[in-house]
């Protein structure tokens, strides 16, 4: 069931309490609401006047999450921590970082090392024991297994991170931190539109530092088993 980002906008700045789902404050126009409504009782939520929230039996935080990524709603599939790169897109991402003799360059969350075979030299870093070690057993250099407590300098940051809870942006602002030169990174494609701060703060961020953020097609990752909508940020220091 495909969305608009509309409605993806609302559920986005929904908030869950338990098995509860309150909408945002805000007076919605009727067609939005039905529309928003739909999508909640197609995956179990039902109004209740009196609690002036949607009941489900379970928390709905993953399959609202999913709904965020992929802009439908898909049940059998709820885990989006791990999207393999697929290698035409691994390409484009390091064409796009312009790499250059002598520098240095890590691969963050790199799974199977879909971006970093195309890196002669880069490191990995990555947190999922079955992936480190077929790394490691696949020649790839891996020197770390949380980013998020990596400290390391690098001329270039090439990335697909995980999406799930905007953590995309969580990743990308720790690059910042680390990185000369450039970042070319996937992200959730949520992050063209959703309107809570921590997203407006990253475009700012982005718009600060002359950085582009670009749709990808809607098929990118139709291989690796998702329909997730994407983007590509490029950021120069």
């Amino acid at each position: 069931m495909r969305i608009n980002d509309d409605v993806t906008n609302v559920l986005a700045n929904s908030k869950i309490e338990n098995s509860l789902l309150f909408l945002p404050p805000e007076q919605l126009d009727r067609k939005l609401y039905l529309s928003v409504n739909k999508v909640l009782t197609a995956i179990g939520g039902k109004w209740n006047s009196s609690k002036k929230a949607h009941v489900f039996s379970k928390d709905p935080s993953s399959i609202l999450e999913e709904i965020l990524l992929t802009g439908e709603f898909i049940d059998t599939k709820t885990d989006y921590q791990f999207f393999e790169t697929p290698n035409s897109l691994a390409i484009q991402l390091v064409e796009m970082a312009c790499i250059q003799p002598g520098e240095t360059i890590l691969e963050p969350s790199a799974g199977k090392g879909k971006i970093a075979r195309h890196i002669p030299g880069c490191d990995c870093i990555e947190l999922n024991l079955d992936n480190r070690k077929y790394l490691t057993d696949n020649g790839f250099n891996l020197v770390g297994d949380d980013f998020l407590k990596f400290e390391r300098d690098y001329d270039v940051i090439v990335a697909n991170p995980p999406f799930a809870n905007q953590q995309d942006i969580t990743h990308i602002k720790h690059m910042s931190m680390m990185v000369r030169r450039c970042i070319v990174s996937v992200m959730s494609a949520s992050v063209l539109f959703r309107t809570n701060p921590k997203t407006l703060k990253f475009r700012a961020f982005v718009d600060k530092f002359g950085g582009t953020i670009e749709p990808l097609p809607d098929d990118t990752f139709k291989e690796s088993g998702t329909l997730v909508k994407t983007c590509v940020v490029k950021i120069n220091f």
